[in-house]
């Protein structure tokens, strides 16, 4: 009778379930060795559930493998142990970027965890097929390079073998989506499967000190083949794969390969309508070829976003994480050929990074807005990863980092209390960031995404840096001291900014990343998405409180204007919202002076008309919403975290006939 052998990788906990490549390749691999094809039965699962009733569901386990990583490593052991309780003869494994490679961390998780026997570190592939081998023939683990084992015959409980090299060849792995092993989890899981992780190559070139993928172990960029890859892109095509997840370290650093990559996947695309959306990884220093990876990808169909991975713009914190950028101009000037070609960024920043401070972190916030509705940035608080460099006590020590670990969560979703939740230990200061400047930061940070990637005061904020040459944030500080100073006379935003404290206060002291509000039905949010949904709660306070602080920014800056004209700004700023319960079709608006043009020149990089008091109309055009009420509707506002969709808008533009414009929604009526 063949033996039982079950791999499980839990995913992130959301409602996107992803078909689990790793456990894919490393049951491929096993299996495609005829000894232990013969002995053993290979099994994939990939979907939370009730512990008891998943572990009754293993029929006789021999072995039972893990994937393991931050967002799933609790629950992971929290199965394993309820394996364990009811098959005690299984053989508990684990593996994965969560799991600790140095000797006291081992040490500290057996004692912990008494029911895990193994654990693989690196590649799994060739480890876990070399171990199910040794254990089929009942041999000893320690000819095993790679992993470590329980061992009553040594002091320390465990002994690690020896390091195993990196897999030259990843064609000898059998693809899981060529060998029959997905068309199984399929037939199996079909329904609930919302998207893949797809892999071209492995390996990462940088040596990035926050990140797992940052060190010597896998400097080495390897590749499969690319009939497989074709092969593979055909199988998801055909099996209608709405949504990717590419595991590449570095898409478009191989620019000819994976620009024929992307053709291929558009091609599909087009002609099939699967796959519809990608979710990547870009090259970090290269951006200037992504342009025309995403373009070719966009020219297919095919939904993706370009990041561009900045992290900091301060030399001296790039220099601590040991990355390079390119230079802002070169930036500036890649952004608006994205933008020109209607593909929107995302530039990607991080707080709580070494030598990072107050003024430099605002700095970044600066250089990574500009007025193209196209443009987005999103903000990373600092996570201590066990593996990487940043984890490390020495690091720790040399940069004066403090953190806090706190629970995690995941956003538009309610809080479990029955069950331990994942943890993220999270950086609330450095010798340069003291605790209160990380603070600061955050405040600054989180209601900075709200007002522009959110869009809640973009236009109001573009006027200001467009009329009087401030930067962005200036007017973000003005909202928080002037709001903190009276909350009473703005009282919308001094409750979005009080959960702004209220959920910096929890981090420090260690309870949750995030917290629940009643405006989304008591599920969590990201601080930006909670600020969001409490202004956009009550639109009317909302911006009567914006109004003022525009036009007290405005005065404190000696700029005299037309009470109208502030308001014919705000409320094209309104119009442009999607608010629960705004009438579906379309509104028209008349404006005293020429609002809708100015701010449909401005967002599109085209020469901005000078601002006159001159009648205009914009017509506004809202679209039904399959939300069922307005805690739906809230949460399916937001898109990735990052932005939201405004409401399209036609105005009498000549200048916009004939574009796309399909980043900012605007277009040209005769």
């Amino acid at each position: 009778m063949k033996r039982n052998v079950y791999f499980v990788d839990l995913g992130t906990g959301s409602n996107r379930n992803l078909l689990p490549l790793g456990s894919g390749l490393i049951s491929a691999y096993s299996a495609s060795i005829p000894t232990l094809n013969e002995a053993c039965s290979f099994n994939i699962h990939f979907l939370r559930g009730d512990n008891a009733e998943i572990a009754n569901g293993f029929e006789d386990p021999f072995v039972v493998g893990f994937a393991c990583y931050v967002w799933n490593l609790k629950a992971s052991l929290r199965l394993a142990a309820v394996v364990k309780q009811h098959h005690p003869a299984a053989r508990i494994v684990f593996g994965g970027y969560s799991v600790p490679k140095e000797p006291q961390r081992i040490a500290e998780f057996f004692e912990l965890h008494p029911y895990v026997d193994v654990l693989i570190h690196g590649e799994g592939e060739h480890t876990f097929a070399d171990m199910l081998g040794a254990l089929v023939e009942d041999r000893e683990l320690v000819g095993v390079r790679g992993l470590t084992f329980r061992t009553p015959d040594v002091a320390a409980g465990f002994v690690t073998t020896e390091r195993r090299e990196r897999i030259a060849n990843l064609d000898e792995i059998p693809s899981p989506f060529l060998n029959g092993s997905f068309d199984r989890v399929m037939a199996r899981y079909g329904q609930h499967v919302t998207g893949a992780v797809w892999e071209t190559n492995r390996g990462c070139p940088f040596a990035c000190t926050f990140c797992d993928w940052g060190n010597a172990d896998v400097n080495k960029v390897k590749q499969f083949d690319m009939a497989r890859l074709e092969a593979e892109i055909d199988w998801l095509s055909r099996n209608k794969i709405y949504y990717i997840y590419l595991a590449d370290a570095n898409f478009g650093i191989f620019y000819d390969r994976d620009l024929e990559l992307a053709g291929k996947l558009a091609d599909r695309c087009s002609s099939s309508g699967y796959p519809k959306f990608i979710a990547m990884n870009w090259t970090k220093n290269s951006h200037e070829r992504i342009v025309t990876i995403a373009d070719r990808l966009a020219a297919g169909g095919i939904v993706t976003s370009v990041t561009l991975a900045m992290q900091s713009f301060n030399p001296s914190t790039l220099a601590a994480i040991k990355r390079r950028n390119i230079k802002h101009d070169s930036l500036i000037k890649l952004k608006k050929e994205f933008h020109d070609r209607d593909l929107p960024t995302y530039t990607e920043m991080i707080l709580g990074l070494p030598e990072e401070d107050y003024t430099t972190f605002q700095y970044g916030l600066n250089k990574a807005m500009t007025s193209r509705l196209a443009d987005h940035w999103v903000f990373h608080l600092c996570t201590l990863l066990e593996n990487t460099e940043m984890w490390t006590g020495a690091y720790r020590e040399r940069y004066g980092i403090e953190s806090r670990t706190c629970s995690a969560g995941i956003s538009r979703r309610a809080f479990d209390q029955s069950e331990e939740s994942e943890t993220e230990e999270l950086v609330v200061g450095t010798r340069t960031m003291p605790i209160p400047e990380w603070q600061r930061s955050y405040a600054l940070g989180y209601m900075s995404a709200a007002l522009y990637n959110f869009r809640v005061a973009f236009f109001p904020m573009n006027y200001i840096q467009q009329e009087l040459g401030t930067d962005h944030t200036a007017f973000i500080e003005h909202v928080i001291e002037t709001v903190t100073a009276r909350p009473e006379g703005y009282p919308n935003i001094a409750r979005a900014l009080s959960h702004v404290r209220k959920q910096n206060a929890m981090i420090l002291d260690g309870v949750a990343c995030l917290s629940s509000i009643p405006e989304l039905g008591g599920n969590m949010a990201l601080p930006h998405e909670a600020i969001l949904s409490i202004m956009l709660d009550d639109p009317d306070q909302l911006y009567r409180d914006l109004a003022a602080l525009v036009g007290s920014f405005l005065a404190a800056h000696d700029h005299v204007v037309d009470e109208s004209l502030v308001q014919d700004i705000v409320t094209y700023q309104r119009a442009r919202m999607p608010i629960w319960e705004k009438p579906v079709g379309r509104s028209t608006i008349d404006f005293t002076y020429n609002v809708p043009q100015y701010f449909a020149a401005l967002t599109a990089g085209l020469p901005v008309p000078a601002l006159e008091r001159v009648p205009s109309r914009a017509t506004f055009i809202v679209e039904p919403t399959k939300a069922k009420d307005k805690f739906a509707f809230n949460g399916m506002r937001t898109r990735s975290g990052h932005t939201i969709e405004l409401l399209k808008v036609e105005t009498d533009m000549p200048a916009l006939r004939g574009r796309k414009e399909l980043a900012s929604n605007v277009s040209a009526v005769a």
